[in-house]
């Protein structure tokens, strides 16, 4: 991608934070106060970082950033009990000043290129728009559950629950970010974020007065069996009276469990805080102990929404890079405008739950385009339903089944994590 004349794509490091900040803040419509403004400092990976630089008086002024993006890096689990080196793509922002001038569009390609030569063979995203990175190869790889829960809401017995300990406590990146790594390392479910960077841990941390809107600092719930902590919450707690009645809510900034009946407890203590008539909770698998717990799953008041979107970046690597549920041996035409490396026909031969993915040029099973194999890849969403949408075009009959069969997860996706 050849980028406008007058800039110029550039690494950024910690020296241009409030660069990198003032960009951002332009792209999303927000303020920091002052006293805040070095929280970018923490929780930026500026070791990925990149920018797109004025460098013609004609743009405006000379050295300022009109865009920037950042990946953070990690391994997701994927399906079959593996993970992979994935880059999440994260604080994309175009200047106003600077739009429709072909900036996201280079950065986008700056990003893939910079991934691929870190060995990254997926690229993950939590979208803003969700219409914007579809036309970059994204697919929706993950749908998660919100829901409302009211104070005391009834869960069934969970063998184990109730002799986990209970931990409460004000949150602290320094006594409780190793809470999280330590859970996050035993998790499974694909789509989870299972190794990284201090920068990841720390944004969960991220706790700016300017916003709460009133809640209380940020609290932390742990769950532990001994010593060992199997699930974590992150939380504020908003105080409100009905006339003479408490109405506060709890808002879960984000959780995580390694085991089921640890998320029985931990649910248990969400729905329980003094005061609080409601928790809102947000990043549940489709599949989540805790929807099939509620004795009252009507009063979960719950709502989908899209969580991950995934892009593939190395078609080998990554379908090699993950486990399968069946046997199959299918050849599949993908179609990849913006990594021609991706395109062509790919021949998919599992044995045994690994999978050997070579070049052919035998005639191809399916045809897809990168998204919908990016939308197939955690194994949420089916090869079988992309074909009845329209979206995979079978050539052999029964060959959608079969690699659908093969690339179908024992548990729905989901991240849990931001970045």
């Amino acid at each position: 991608m050849t980028l406008a004349d007058g800039y110029r794509l550039i690494s950024t490091d910690a020296s241009r934070a409030r660069d990198v900040l003032h960009v951002t803040s332009f792209a999303f419509a927000f303020t920091v106060p002052q006293k805040d403004a070095d929280f970018i400092t923490r929780v930026y990976p500026f070791g990925a970082g990149r920018a797109v630089e004025v460098a013609d008086a004609s743009r405006g002024t000379i050295g300022t950033l009109a865009a920037a993006h950042t990946s953070f890096r990690f391994r997701l689990a994927v399906p079959g009990g593996h993970s992979l080196a994935t880059s999440g793509l994260s604080w994309v922002s175009v200047h106003p000043g600077h739009r429709r001038r072909g900036l996201l569009t280079a950065m986008i390609a700056d990003h893939f290129a910079n991934s691929r030569a870190r060995g990254e063979a997926i690229s993950a995203l939590y979208a803003s728009e969700t219409q914007i990175y579809q036309r970059f190869g994204y697919g929706l790889a993950a749908r998660t559950a919100m829901i409302e829960l009211s104070r005391g809401a009834k869960l069934r017995d969970s063998a184990g629950a109730d002799e986990l300990i209970v931990e409460i406590d004000s949150a602290s990146y320094e006594r409780h970010a190793s809470v999280l790594q330590e859970v996050q390392s035993a998790m499974t479910r694909p789509g989870s974020i299972v190794d990284f960077e201090e920068v990841t841990v720390a944004e969960a941390f991220l706790d700016i007065e300017a916003d709460r809107d009133g809640a209380d600092e940020l609290r932390i719930v742990i769950v532990r069996d001994g010593d060992s902590p199997l699930a974590w919450a992150l939380l504020n707690r908003k105080a409100n009276w009905d006339l003479h009645s408490p109405d506060g809510k709890v808002q879960v900034r984000a959780w995580g469990s390694a085991a089921p009946h640890a998320t029985a407890r931990l649910m248990r203590v969400l729905v329980d805080f003094d005061l609080m008539s409601k928790t809102a909770l947000s990043r549940i698998a489709l599949d989540d102990e805790t929807l099939h717990l509620l004795v009252d799953p009507r009063g979960a008041r719950a709502s989908i929404e899209d969580n991950l979107w995934v892009r593939i970046l190395d078609v080998a690597s990554a379908l090699e890079g993950r486990g399968y549920a069946a046997d199959c041996d299918v050849t599949v035409a993908i179609q990849d405008t913006q990594l021609p490396d991706n395109a062509g026909t790919w021949r998919i031969s599992v044995t045994g739950g690994e999978a050997t993915v070579t070049r052919t040029d035998d005639d191809a099973d399916l045809a897809m385009s990168i998204q919908e194999l990016g939308a197939a890849y955690l194994g949420g969403t089916s090869i079988a339903t992309l074909t009845r949408a329209g979206l995979v075009r079978e050539h052999r009959d029964g060959a959608a089944s079969e690699l659908s069969r093969a690339m179908l997860s024992d548990l729905a996706p989901a991240c849990n994590i931001g970045f």
